[in-house]
């Protein structure tokens, strides 16, 4: 084994615990504040500011050239023209959606105004527009964050980047919590966002980050950054649909109270997903393009070995969520919450293979961000395909199945793909799969036994 392997399995390892402990710590503090939220404010605001959250995470997706994948990836990633000249190019990118933001933020006033939205459905909601319009500038101000968090990323030195995320979410949530106690408004969750996203552009820029950030406008770096930009621009166009799609097709369809409460289950549901996908961008995707650059022969056994451990957790967290989600719901929330329980258990199923679609990680790592665009396409045909249709015939009930079920018609695409690059190991694909029925037939027996 030589020194390069043993060197990027520790930085890998290290990188991989800061971001395992800080996500996790992360979602903790997130689940704790859901739980004492919820308990301070009613359903309708959850569900009002699902709706912003969706359009402001759209318009970061709709923007997204991939900055901080092109810096990860390129050979030119440690620059300072290129680092400064992405740096330019995301404040430029900040600055469009907060101004675009306003735009749709007017829109929603005028048509409520002029009643083309119905006021029983979160769309419809007199005080969204102008809850958007202040949570606008939080795109502005992130347009700021130093670039060289996207540096730290590519070295895999997340030590930093972890503290940095803790520290604004902690004083984000403490200022949420103090003032939703206070006087029990919506407000309390719009100023808590703000004031962490402040919090943590202010941190990027200390000193012990890095290099002091500088406009700068290199054009061999431009075009670099478009040229690889412009499938991960149209990649995260669709991620974004797949991402948020449900509550943008839901808000139209229920109620504010609804939505709120479908929220409280898809939280739960994809906490460990959310936790995964950190990782997967902050450590394996770096890691594997470092394989890539390096010893391309080794990557269908490092993606594996990697692939392996996630498979055990996932199959062992969807078995359980599926046979036990309905307790976990009555356990934690009041009787507002208690139809989350049956959404919690089916959407676990939606994660279920979180593994198999790891491998556009090897698709990145090789420079084809052309594959993932068309993975993530077909899925938001699917699910805007699908969805409208199951809640006509089947209500509610339908819709989420309908959701559960969008990641399984990317599948097919993955493995012909991994195939084509001589990646696929079938057995590796299967191997765990028995983990999820054990997982699931445990969760059942220890229902009955307690009962």
């Amino acid at each position: 084994m030589n020194s390069q392997t043993i060197s990027l399995r520790e930085r890998t390892f290290k990188a991989g615990s800061w971001v395992l402990i800080g996500h996790l710590f992360s979602q903790f503090l997130r689940f704790g504040g859901n739980l004492i939220l919820t308990r301070l404010l009613v359903p309708e605001m959850f569900g009002i500011m699902a709706i912003v959250n969706v359009i402001l995470a759209g318009l970061q997706m709709f923007s997204d050239v991939g900055l901080l994948q092109n810096i990860v990836q390129s050979r030119r990633g440690e620059e300072r023209d290129y680092l400064n000249t992405a740096w330019t190019i995301q404040i430029i990118r900040g600055f469009l959606i907060c101004s675009v933001t306003l735009i749709i933020s007017a829109s929603l006033y005028y048509l409520n105004q002029f009643s083309y939205l119905s006021s029983n459905t979160a769309y419809g909601n007199a005080k969204l527009p102008f809850i958007l319009a202040v949570m606008s500038i939080t795109a502005a101000i992130s347009g700021f964050n130093s670039i060289q968090l996207s540096l730290l990323n590519r070295k895999l030195m997340m030590g930093k980047l972890v503290a940095i995320e803790i520290f604004s979410q902690v004083v984000g949530l403490g200022f949420m919590i103090f003032w939703a106690w206070k006087t029990h408004d919506i407000w309390a969750l719009v100023f808590g966002t703000v004031i962490s996203c402040s919090i943590k552009m202010t941190l990027s820029h200390a000193s012990d980050i890095g290099d002091r950030c500088q406009f700068c406008w290199d054009s061999e770096a431009v075009s670099e950054i478009f040229h690889f930009g412009k499938w991960i621009f149209g990649s995260s166009i669709f991620t974004f649909l797949i991402a948020q799609g449900d509550r943008l097709i839901l808000g139209g369809l229920i109620s504010p109270e609804e939505l709120g409460v479908y929220g409280i289950a898809f939280f739960l549901a994809t906490a460990f997903k959310e936790v995964v996908k950190k990782v997967r961008s902050s450590v394996f995707y770096p890691a594997m393009s470092e394989v890539a650059r390096t010893r391309p022969e080794d990557l269908k056994n490092v993606y594996y070995r990697m692939r392996s451990r996630l498979d055990i957790v996932v199959m062992i967290v969807v078995g359980g969520l599926a046979s036990t989600g309905h307790v976990v719901i009555d356990l934690l929330y009041d009787e507002r919450y208690q139809d989350a329980g049956w959404m919690l258990e089916i959407l676990s199923f939606s994660i279920v293979f979180l593994g198999t679609t790891m491998a556009g990680v090897c698709f990145m790592a090789l420079g084809d961000s052309k594959t993932i665009m068309i993975l993530t396409a077909t899925s938001t045909v699917f699910l805007f395909g699908t969805v409208p249709i199951a809640y006509n015939f089947f209500g509610l009930y339908g819709a989420v199945v309908a959701i559960a079920l969008n990641s399984v018609v990317e599948i097919p695409l993955i493995l012909y793909k991994m195939n084509k690059y001589k990646l696929l190991s079938w057995k590796g694909e299967l191997k765990m799969w028995p983990i999820l029925f054990l997982s699931y037939g445990l969760g059942r027996y220890l229902l009955v036994l307690i009962n």
